[in-house]
């Protein structure tokens, strides 16, 4: 007899101890779709988020592929291949793909990075036609402030590892790999200058922002604390100095075609466990998106 891939046995399940289904049971074979119908508060969602592992039940049995699943670990159970997909209540039917990502936007690590991105340039007073250098680059919050600065009529000089070299040039800057010599190697592409520099890198490299600048004057890090030993300005975000400006600013810009975000890897929804070990993996050099 073939044995299931998913399966409930009696189970009751709720939320914070109160019951929204009870005696359940439910198992799908391989290969079968299973559609669960039901009025609005028959249980249909609770279903699914505890199968999915986010729910702990109650009492009862659930398993995928054989194993039980650990209710409020659902990155587990994602391991194995199996992941909750909401429906389309998260689109906005009348915009398009660019606007709908402009939206999420707002409500991503991609917020924070604009926000503390915008307050790091504004802290330098930058002037249109000054020479910026900007560490960590091609990162979420250096990306933010590299495009940031170029809005600004600023030349960027952007500071990354080798392997993302292409894409700050893709941002309008200047890219420079880190590593020995790097102050000089600055020197020798900067048109001038060097007028400000912002680290959004920490890893020691504001001692070469000092260099290049000469002193500390219009240096910021925003990832350096112990650089304030040295009379280097560090500015953390927190709730109390954040700024929703900036992050409307960004999302025109995305709307309209001004603003890059880095796609690191696309994969198909079936494959959503890959991306999501990839993810906890670390270093992804970007974004992860799945797609239908």
């Amino acid at each position: 007899m073939t044995a299931p891939v998913l399966r409930m046995a009696d189970v009751t399940s709720g939320y914070r101890g109160i019951p929204a289904i009870r005696g359940v049971g439910l198992e799908v074979l391989p290969g079968e779709i299973v559609a669960i119908l039901g009025a609005n508060g028959a249980g249909k969602s609770t279903t699914l988020l505890t199968l999915a592992g986010v729910l702990t039940p109650l009492s009862g049995v659930v398993e995928a592929l054989g194993q039980p699943v650990v209710g409020g670990r659902p990155h587990l159970v994602a391991r194995r291949g199996l992941c909750l997909v909401p429906d389309s209540r998260a689109l906005l039917h009348g915009l398009t793909v660019r606007e709908n990502l402009a939206v999420a936007l707002s409500r991503s690590t991609a917020r924070i990075a604009a926000d503390n991105a915008a307050r790091g340039l504004s802290l330098l007073r930058p002037n249109p036609g000054e020479t910026i250098v900007v560490t960590g680059a091609s990162g979420a919050l250096g990306g933010a402030a590299v495009q940031f600065a170029r809005l600004q009529g600023l030349t960027v000089i952007g500071i990354s590892g080798r392997s993302s070299l292409e894409y700050v040039e893709s941002l309008g800057a200047t890219a420079v790999e880190h590593g020995d010599d790097l102050a000089d190697r600055v020197r020798a592409v900067a048109p001038g200058p060097i007028d400000a520099a912002l680290d959004t890198a920490g890893k020691g490299l504001v001692s070469t922002l000092l260099d290049l600048r000469g002193g500390t004057g219009r240096v910021v890090t925003l990832a350096d604390p112990a650089a304030a030993a040295q009379g280097v300005t560090f500015s953390a975000g927190h709730p109390g100095n954040r700024d929703s400006r900036p992050v409307r600013e960004a999302l025109e810009h995305i709307a309209a075609g001004r603003w890059r975000t880095r796609i690191a890897r696309t994969f198909p929804l079936h494959r959503a466990a890959e991306a999501h070990r990839t993810l906890e993996a670390g270093h992804t050099g970007g974004k992860l998106l799945l797609v239908p």
